[in-house]
């Protein structure tokens, strides 16, 4: 009895081995399954690499346009801080400006004859009122001269 248990053990291994070395000469690829699966990698290859180096230059191209936009949120910003400037300084003069008419309002009810000579003043003609400015520049200064040369 063992020595068939024994055979029919080593008949079953020769089966299995048997099998298995042609199992594997079945998977090992020929040298045309071989080429062409080396043609599709280096395809695969290639169009990786080409959007990498689309990719790179994307990435460039978004580098060189953050500059820009940094450069202009820069520039807006002292655009920014030039405007808060001139709004102080223009808060400033409101003050003074809103401060000098009220003191100027009080003024002219306490007095009352000035009001009636401020509001002739402001209804009257100016230009009409004012004399001649006299000429300070006379454009025919070199051919004629008021003299009588």
């Amino acid at each position: 009895m063992r020595l068939i248990a024994g055979r029919l053990i080593a008949g079953v291994l020769a089966g299995i081995l048997l099998f298995s070395g042609l199992s594997y000469a079945a998977d090992t690829p020929t040298p045309d399954q071989l080429k062409k699966m080396y043609d599709d990698a280096l395809v695969q290859l290639k169009s990786a690499q080409d959007r990498k180096n689309e990719l790179a230059k994307e990435n460039e191209d978004l580098k060189a346009k953050t500059e820009d936009l940094a450069k202009d949120l820069a520039a807006s910003q002292a655009q920014v801080q030039d405007l808060k400037r001139d709004v102080a300084d223009n808060a400033g003069k409101d003050f003074y400006l809103r401060a000098y008419h009220a003191a100027w309002e009080n003024f002219l009810r306490q007095y009352p004859e000035v009001l009636v000579k401020w509001k002739m003043f402001i209804q009257s003609d100016i230009a009409a009122a004012s004399p001649k400015t006299p000429a300070l520049l006379d454009p025919r200064w070199p051919q004629e001269r008021d003299d009588g040369e």
